[in-house]
């Protein structure tokens, strides 16, 4: 190689040097690439394994700003914080993250289906016999992605969302990983949302801090159906020991702060836990039934229907839960309302007397109630009866009693004036007495004879009866008083109507089915 070198000439060395400089280089250069792109591979790979929250996030963001805007909510993006002002009070909101989809520690990932096919399209002939309706469906991150606007266009009214869950097992609270995109979706597409939360809690502080979370994640949003609070399968995991009485509990706690932040809440159970384990009566709100068939026997009052969990809408593939809601919302209602009061809760009220006040429980549209006092009764006094008569030298006394409670009242009677009258006569007695008999005019001075007195009412008028010392009498009317003692809608004197009573209504006892 050495004598090989030697013999050749200048150029012929510079070609081969060059040659093999070449060769080098490229050799550098397929090592580098080759060495970028396993590194490329492997970060793709890493991507690959991000959870679906990763994938997303750019594109709900932009979603969520677009719905922010439409809605004029002043922030779009939930912003982190630690604790919530509710009611004058600071809550604790639990930290948490985005559940992967079919996460172990997901509750709904292995719940049992039900129900008969239904397609969105035969909904509508389902229910036509229903009076008020709207038709909706509940979704969570086991849809994936959702066309909104197929599913607006399918005849869907109202979609009940998931927005998290605390895990079986560990109890850590996770945001499903499509709640900020469905909630976007649908109300971009003009249908309006509910919120569920499908709870893990096994006492009332986590039930009060699932609340908390709730509340905080949603208030960027127009919520415009109640927010739901999700308790089932008992006995599972870390909820084997919840019995019915503490699951009711939790589910109180969770309501009452929802409904104290301005939602509407609800209470969403199957007919098995709804009749066996929990008390429908506990809940003081809508409810929500889970019964898969196609005609529930449940007995008990709910205002929203679970009927089957193998419905079929466009825009979604495969199964979606169906629900029908016995009760709808206009375009611009929001369940954040005032509560009206119009409804009396039926054998709530304890009437009033004229010694104590009386109470009654009263029921908002929304299920919501409260108790409020009824004052105090005016007394019912009757006539005055003279106990003592009045004369020239002594006061009388007269009493009357109240009708209601027996209470007494006494008043003093004026002492009667001296009699002014004088009789003159030229007449001449046995004993040869003087007796002037001429009758001397005098102004008379009336006392009234209480015995004889007449009360007036508010449609009748009294009478008083009126003497004089010197014996003339005379009667005077008390005009009627107008005015009415209204209970229960009637006047407890005359039986007039009241104008302004609202008659209580009867809370129906089981919401129509087909």
């Amino acid at each position: 190689m050495k004598k090989f070198l030697l013999n050749l000439s200048i150029k012929q060395k510079v070609v081969i040097i060059s040659t093999i400089t070449i060769v080098l280089i490229s050799g550098v250069g397929i090592f580098a690439c080759n060495k970028l792109n396993n590194e490329t591979t492997a970060v793709n790979a890493n991507n690959n394994n991000l959870a679906l929250e990763e994938e997303v996030v750019p594109v709900i963001k932009e979603e969520v700003i677009q719905v922010a805007k439409d809605n004029s909510i002043d922030e779009a993006l939930q912003s982190s914080e630690d604790e919530l002002d509710i009611a004058d009070k600071k809550i604790a909101v639990p930290k948490s993250k985005v559940a992967p989809v079919n996460s172990a520690e997901d509750p709904e990932k292995n719940k049992k289906k039900g129900g008969a096919a239904v397609n969105q399209d035969d909904v509508s002939t389902m229910f036509q016999n229903v009076g008020t309706k709207s038709f909706g469906i509940d979704v969570s991150a086991h849809q994936g992605r959702i066309d909104w606007a197929a599913v607006k266009a399918s005849g869907v009214d109202f979609a009940m969302i998931r927005c998290g869950f605390r895990g079986y097992s560990e109890g850590g609270i996770y945001e499903d990983a499509y709640f900020k995109r469905n909630v976007s979706g649908a109300i971009s597409n003009g249908i309006k949302v509910g919120i569920y939360f499908y709870s893990a809690a096994i006492n009332e502080n986590e039930a009060l801090e699932e609340a908390a979370w709730v509340i905080s994640k949603i208030k960027t949003y127009r919520i415009t159906y109640p927010v739901v609070y999700d308790f089932e399968d008992f006995q599972r995991y870390r909820c084997a020991n919840v019995d019915g009485a503490q699951a009711t509990r939790n589910a109180i706690t969770f309501l009452n702060l929802v409904s104290q932040a301005g939602y509407e809440p609800m209470m969403y159970a199957n007919k098995s836990d709804i009749t066996t384990r929990m008390s429908r009566g506990s809940f003081g709100c809508k409810f929500w039934l889970a019964h898969y068939t196609s005609q529930t026997d449940y007995t008990g009052s709910y205002q929203m229907w679970q009927y089957t969990s193998k419905g079929s809408v466009n825009g979604i593939s495969g199964n979606v839960d169906m629900n029908i809601a016995y009760f709808s919302y206009g375009s611009t209602a929001d369940a954040k309302h005032t509560h009206n009061y119009t409804e009396t809760v039926k054998n709530s009220v304890k009437q009033a007397t004229c010694s104590k006040e009386g109470s009654k429980t009263v029921r908002c549209s929304c299920g919501e109630t409260k108790t409020e006092v009824i004052p105090k009764l005016s007394h019912k006094f009757g006539a005055w009866e003279v106990t003592k008569p009045a004369t020239e030298k002594e006061e009388g006394l007269k009493v009357r009693k109240c009708s209601v409670c027996k209470a007494e009242e006494t008043e003093k009677i004026s002492k009667l004036k001296p009699n002014t009258n004088t009789n003159t006569s030229t007449n001449t007695g046995k004993d040869n007495t003087t007796v002037d008999n001429t009758n001397t005019p005098h102004e008379h001075s009336y006392v009234e004879d209480l015995t004889k007195r007449v009360e007036p009412t508010c449609a009748k008028e009294g009478s008083q009866t009126l003497k004089c010392s010197c014996g003339h009498i005379k009667t005077e009317t008390i005009q009627a008083t107008n005015k009415h003692t209204y209970v229960d809608g009637k006047c407890s004197v005359c039986d007039k109507e009241d104008p302004d009573f609202v008659k209580p209504t009867e809370p129906d006892e089981q919401a129509p089915t087909e």
